[in-house]
């Protein structure tokens, strides 16, 4: 088991969340608050071809001609 559950401040209301955290495969925290109902969770996903380059342009990188390997394990 690589996660492990806290407590947080739920950005929210103020007061006491659940916070869970894990590291595989990747980074992630997700928040569930027992008093507003905030809940935040993962989503995984690849950019299209054209969003990896409208994302690339702005921040001052050449737009690709095709998407890079992109594994699926992750998802």
């Amino acid at each position: 088991m690589s996660g492990c559950s806290d407590e947080t401040v739920c950005p929210n209301c103020g007061r006491q969340a659940n916070l869970y955290s894990d590291s595989k495969p990747f980074d992630y925290s997700t928040i569930d608050c027992r008093y507003c109902g905030l809940w935040t969770e993962v989503i995984v996903r690849y950019k299209t071809l054209w969003e990896l380059n409208e994302y690339r342009v702005d921040i001052g990188m050449k737009p690709l001609k095709r998407l890079p390997k992109q594994d699926s394990n992750i998802l």
